[in-house]
């Protein structure tokens, strides 16, 4: 190989590199990212909007421990979709159905065992169906229509 050669490959794959390089550091401005939106008083997360692009696509809320306390959907600055909530344990709390921020599908809270304490569901805000009331035990101790309980 002459020196013209060598010096040929020398840049060759130096282009190649610097190119290949170049690639791997370009942003996707459309690519998930977190912005912590408010802090408890030893800094850490409070509130943490997930993002996509220019929108906020997830709502995140900590307990003072550090602990994960809601997260959910959120879209034009309200609730959307399926909501869970956690006991500082880490427990499941609750799950209830968002749109635009009104309960609309299905709502089930926790006792802190784990075991079921209320399901029921939502349309447009009203409750509806057949709502169950469990004891932390699991056991069914009544049932009631959801209009009965809107009054």
């Amino acid at each position: 190989m002459t020196g013209v050669q060598a010096t040929f490959w020398i840049w060759t794959c130096a282009w190649g590199m610097m190119l290949l390089t170049a690639g791997c550091f370009t942003h996707d401005p459309n690519a998930p990212r977190q912005e912590i939106h408010s802090t408890w008083e030893d800094g850490d997360p409070k509130v943490v909007f997930g993002f996509r692009g220019d929108t906020v696509f997830e709502r995140l809320e900590y307990h003072d421990s550090g602990q994960l306390k809601s997260r959910g959907g959120w879209w034009n600055d309200a609730r959307s979709g399926v909501w869970n909530s956690y006991y500082e344990s880490g427990m499941p709390w609750s799950q209830v159905s968002y749109d635009a921020g009104v309960e609309n599908g299905t709502y089930h809270t926790y006792h802190p065992n784990g075991e079921p304490a209320i399901e029921g569901a939502y349309l447009r805000g009203e409750r509806t169906g057949t709502w169950r009331f469990y004891s932390p035990e699991g056991v069914l101790l009544d049932t009631r229509e959801g209009k009965e309980l809107a009054q």
